[in-house]
């Protein structure tokens, strides 16, 4: 297993995931210098302030220049459209820092000129708040979650070892799926769940005798992704958007059968559906409800 050996990490974008994965590192007692860079100052001045990056600058080629290891943390399409103007700036310097991302989305950020750098490694963390900002920073987000990394065929074997070996100091775990096979199963597993949860909140909005006032822990735990960054969610429908409506469609067809059921008070059918899922969601339960030890999630 290899080990970390970068000794500086830049941040591209200065936000949650970003802010988290600099505080991961420095409690992990890497020793390395976080440099952050992005489109907005005062959010690169907060994260200097609160001690998450160790400095910035405003200039990405003396980003570049500087850092063994750069990370890109933006919503998708800004995702692929800077890692298009990174790799290119990377391809001029006489050292190849590694590159990788941070996106939810893998077909859509890879398709550019990263795809020809060798040592760009796409991934993404699965963990994440419906809280935003370098503020929301948490060191123990990716603690016990999964990180995906799809590496293309041409990726240099070394530049995936130090993304494993950086992502490992968070605490997190490690797996590697295919571009297609990431987009696929994650529009069914985060994508569309957040998409049930925007569409039961705008329900909630136009029913007349406002039912979310009545609302308990069930209503806060099926809408609190509502509260998520609409833009980086929009961007996520639309980078993702075929992958997306198929399992929108399979949810909607098990809606319709749930109706169904309903409808006609097959209360046997009924009771077997509900038990069904209810054995499911408890074969998954680990992963689903990680244990919190000293307020840190962990398997």
């Amino acid at each position: 297993m290899a080990t970390f050996t970068c000794q500086s990490v830049a941040l591209l974008g200065l936000g949650l995931i970003s802010g988290s994965l600099a505080r991961a590192l420095k409690s992990s007692h890497w020793n390395g210098e976080l440099i952050g860079w992005g489109p907005r100052e005062p959010s690169l001045a907060l994260g200097l302030e609160l001690g998450v990056i160790d400095r910035y600058s405003l200039d990405l080629d003396e980003v570049l220049s500087t850092a063994d290891m750069v990370v890109v943390g933006a919503p998708p399409k800004a995702t692929g459209n800077l890692l298009a103007d990174v790799v290119t700036r990377c391809a001029r310097l006489e050292r190849s820092p590694v590159v990788t991302d941070m996106a939810s989305i893998k077909g859509f950020v890879i398709d550019g000129p990263q795809q020809d750098y060798e040592r760009f490694v796409p991934a993404h963390p699965i963990a994440g708040s419906e809280h935003s900002g370098v503020q929301a920073s948490d060191a123990s987000l990716f603690s016990g979650r999964e990180i995906i990394l799809t590496p293309l065929a041409t990726t240099d074997t070394d530049a995936i070892e130090q993304v494993e070996a950086m992502w490992r100091l968070t605490g997190a775990y490690l797996r590697r799926m295919e571009v297609e096979q990431h987009d696929a199963v994650l529009a069914s597993s985060s994508h569309m769940p957040h998409m049930v949860a925007y569409a039961l909140t705008a329900a909630l909005a136009e029913d007349p005798t406002n039912p979310t006032i009545h609302g308990g822990g069930a209503l806060r735990d099926m809408t609190r992704i509502a509260g998520s960054d609409p833009t980086m969610w929009g961007d996520i429908a639309e980078t993702n958007r075929a992958a997306l409506l198929t399992a929108i469609d399979q949810f909607a067809e098990q809606m319709a059968k749930l109706r169904d059921l309903i409808e006609t008070r097959d209360d046997e059918a009924l009771k077997a559906y509900f038990l069904a899922c209810r054995e499911h969601r408890r074969t998954h339960d680990d992963i689903l409800n990680p244990v919190k030890v000293d307020g840190v999630d962990t398997d």
